[in-house]
Formats: structure tokens, C-alpha cells, sequence
């Protein structure tokens, strides 16, 4: 009787160790709520939901809300880390989401197969915001993500590319005037925190081209696009929403349908109120039957 007892909290120990490989090893703390690797799936929320986070910034810092909220509704959540760049004064700090978009969804990839492998899900969910779900699009199209994937939820996704309040304007002018184009960004993206990931984002960049050629949405995923008329990072801001042609289901919509008084920006859309319900209710869409939709 005695090595039964034992037995069974081992089990739950070894559960609770992260199954990621080592080159994860350099992510910083989860958000409350999030990467509990002892987690189940409920009946109710039978996929766990993969939260990834926009560029130059972190999981902690971005799901700090989100998280907590969806892991209170019963779902087990996991975030990542991801595209990592030392910083020039200190190469011991690195600065989140700022590298090659393409390694980045590699890493996402490695991840959501660790998150299926435990949990026993057939898929997840993903939630990106920002650069989050342009990188979740490249996962999808191009890392055999699409049959991985139930839905996913773009906050502010930069899928159409912007002109990041100006910058691409510069980057023409420099480029038209002869200077190299390396050099030219790495002075623009280098100087900005936007790095290689940032010139990936511009608007008809070479990386945003391949990824929308030939249809911007995977066959089988539930796409929920939600922007906010007060964006000021994908700037035009209808230039995060997709086209839906094609055979997957595509919503489209401004956090403000319905809510003209709501005012978040571009940074704000992890924290608000309304979008969280947003995503609830994409996530379950019997949330929004049993909720009212907050507006502030």
C-alpha cells in the first residue's frame, strides 16, 4: 500500500515537468494560467489554447489578462516565447519577437506539437496578436499547422503588412536614393526594436507576399479577425483582415461592431474587456449565451 501512495503524486510530478525540448529553456515566466503541463482537457474545452504574443514583446507581459481569463473558464492554456534578438548594449538580455518570422512559426511548430503530445488533443486554438497571428498564418500554411488547428483568433494581426505609422514611407526613400537595402534596415529596424521581423511586416514585403499568394486562409480553420478602428501600429488598420475566399470560415470584425465607445489600441487588445469576450465567445460560441458583451 505504501509504494501506491507514492506512486500516484510522482505520476502528477512528471506530468507537471514541461515537455518542451532544451532550446526552449530560454523563455521567460508564463503568464498566470498559462503552460500548467499537468493540465486536461475538459469535455467542455476539449482543445488547448496556444496564446502567441506580437513583436517586441513577451507571454508574460502580453497574456497577463487573457490567460487567467481563459484558463478561469476551464481551458488549458500554453504560450511561448518566441524570436528572440540580444540587445546591443547587454547580449545577455534579448528582446522578444523581433527575429526571422519563418523561425519563429518553426519554434511554434516544435511547441503545439509538445502541447498535443501531453494533452492528447487532436488540436489547439491559437489566439496571436500583432505579429502573433501573422506568425500563426505562416505556421499554418507552411509548418503543417492546418490540420492542427481549429481556430484561430487574430488580434490586430498584421496580415496585409503595415506601414508601421511611417516607416515603410523612409525605407522607399532611402532605397530609391541608392543606399543599400541591408543597410537601410538595419538602421530603420535596428534603430525602431521592429528588427527582421519588422521588415517582414511591411507592407508587400517579399515574406508577406508568399504567405497571402494563392489564398490567405487554410481549408478546415475557423479564422475570428478582429481589428480596432483606433489602431495605430497596423495602420491602415482594415489591412489586418483577411480575405475570405476560399474554403475555410472567415470572420472578419472591429471590436467596435456594437460598441462605438470602445477605444482600445493596437498594445490594449490583450487586456480589454470586450475583446476578451470576443475570443471567448469565438473560442465556445456558447459563451456569448451565457454572457453579456461588456462595452467600455
Amino acid at each position: 500500500m505504501g509504494s501506491t501512495a507514492v506512486a500516484a503524486p510522482l505520476a502528477v510530478a512528471e506530468e507537471s515537468v514541461s515537455p518542451l525540448p532544451p532550446e526552449f529553456s530560454d523563455m521567460g515566466p508564463a503568464p498566470a494560467g498559462a503552460n500548467d503541463w499537468s493540465c486536461v482537457p475538459s469535455e467542455a474545452h476539449p482543445r488547448p489554447v496556444v496564446l502567441v504574443h506580437g513583436t517586441g514583446v513577451d507571454m508574460a507581459t502580453t497574456w497577463q489578462t487573457m490567460a487567467p481569463a481563459l484558463a478561469g473558464e476551464g481551458y488549458c492554456v500554453y504560450a511561448l516565447d518566441y524570436g528572440a534578438v540580444q540587445t546591443l548594449l547587454d547580449p545577455n538580455q534579448v528582446i522578444w519577437g523581433l527575429g526571422d518570422i519563418p523561425t519563429s512559426a518553426a519554434r511554434l511548430a516544435t511547441f503545439i506539437d509538445a502541447v498535443l503530445a501531453r494533452t492528447g488533443a487532436p488540436k489547439v486554438d491559437i489566439v496571436g496578436h500583432s505579429q502573433g497571428g501573422t506568425l500563426a498564418r505562416q505556421y499554418l500554411k507552411f509548418n503543417g499547422g492546418f490540420d492542427k488547428v481549429e481556430n484561430l483568433v487574430t488580434l490586430g494581426g498584421t496580415n496585409h503588412g503595415t506601414d508601421f505609422g511611417g516607416i515603410e514611407q523612409i525605407y522607399l526613400l532611402l532605397a530609391a536614393a541608392g543606399l543599400d537595402q541591408t543597410i537601410i534596415s538595419e538602421l530603420l529596424f535596428g534603430l525602431t526594436g521592429l528588427g527582421t521581423a519588422g521588415r517582414q511586416q511591411l507592407i508587400s514585403s517579399p515574406f508577406l507576399q508568399r504567405l497571402n499568394a494563392g489564398g490567405e486562409v487554410e481549408p478546415g480553420v475557423r479564422y475570428t479577425v478582429v481589428g480596432t478602428k483606433f489602431d495605430k501600429v497596423v495602420t491602415p488598420p482594415e489591412r489586418t483582415f483577411l480575405d475570405p475566399s476560399g474554403s475555410a470560415e472567415v470572420r472578419n470584425m472591429w471590436v467596435q461592431d456594437g460598441c462605438e465607445s470602445n477605444t482600445v489600441p493596437h498594445q490594449g487588445l490583450t487586456f480589454d474587456d470586450r475583446v476578451t469576450y470576443i475570443v471567448q465567445s469565438a473560442l465556445d460560441p456558447t459563451f456569448s449565451a451565457r454572457n453579456a458583451a461588456p462595452c467600455s
